[in-house]
């Protein structure tokens, strides 16, 4: 083909035909420019495609984790609200009407059902880290989406610090128990013990806990921040989870 045009324009030369020529040189050179528009417009399809791929593969990759979060998520709301219910129940077993019934298995019973469990939501984000520190994000064509990944650590940073907040509580509550009960009696009645040891300490009841304002304090102070926790911080994540899950979903029926 190269051939092909040299011979042409020495023809025209030899010709002396200058006018006919400059025409032809002007085409070439429109040529060369098209071919050259054509190849870069080939290369940015090629560029485009090989994005589309890897923001999918990562959308992918998030579905995954969030979907998995998100059942982790609902597992600790539920496990936070049974907390929760354990802790009213020891706080109603202060009122007047229960201190004369009650009985330190009862008590027992409660107190495990409100401090038996840690609450700690630790969300896997293995591929969101990954996407964020490698620039990847740009790659995502969703504009709300892609806010809302790059804010996620950020909600999860203020989850950590009210989980503080309620772990605190908790082992205030927990070394109330500890310093004032019988924690033998207790795991006796709770079946954790077989029986009880030969002690001075046996006749120790727990229910004489219900007479401490501190621990009544501790426990509602517990109680209160696991409430805020669920309602500011768990649920509206929940929420947020599920809004990221659907952009996730709309833009993968894009692809």
């Amino acid at each position: 083909m190269i051939n092909f045009f040299r011979k042409i324009r020495q023809r025209l030369l030899s010709e002396n035909k200058l006018s006919k020529y400059l025409l032809y040189a002007i085409g070439e050179i429109v040529l060369v420019v098209i071919g050259i528009l054509i190849a870069l417009q080939i290369n940015n399809w090629n560029l485009v495609q090989q994005d589309r791929k890897i923001e999918k593969a990562n959308l992918l990759a998030l579905q995954k984790e969030f979907s998995q979060n998100k059942t982790v998520l609902q597992e600790v709301i539920l496990l936070n609200i049974q907390n929760i219910k354990g802790a009213e129940k020891l706080i109603q077993s202060f009122s007047n009407e229960s201190k004369d019934t009650i009985t330190d298995k009862t008590v027992a019973i409660y107190a495990s059902e409100t401090f038996g469990s840690e609450i700690n939501f630790a969300p896997e984000t293995g591929a969101l880290t990954e996407i964020l520190s490698s620039g990847q994000l740009k790659l995502v064509e969703n504009s709300e989406l892609k806010h809302k990944l790059a804010g996620f650590n950020s909600k999860i940073a203020k989850i950590e610090q009210q989980e503080k907040e309620v772990y605190d509580y908790r082992m205030m509550s927990i070394n109330h128990l500890i310093d004032h009960g019988n924690m033998e009696k207790a795991y006796v009645d709770l079946g954790v013990r077989d029986e009880y040891i030969n002690t001075s300490f046996k006749k120790q009841a727990n229910k004489s806990l219900t007479n401490s304002l501190t621990f009544l304090n501790q426990i509602v102070l517990y109680q209160a921040s696991s409430n805020v926790t669920n309602k500011r911080f768990y649920e509206p994540l929940e929420k947020e989870i599920e809004i990221i899950l659907d952009l996730i979903s709309n833009r993968l029926n894009e692809l």
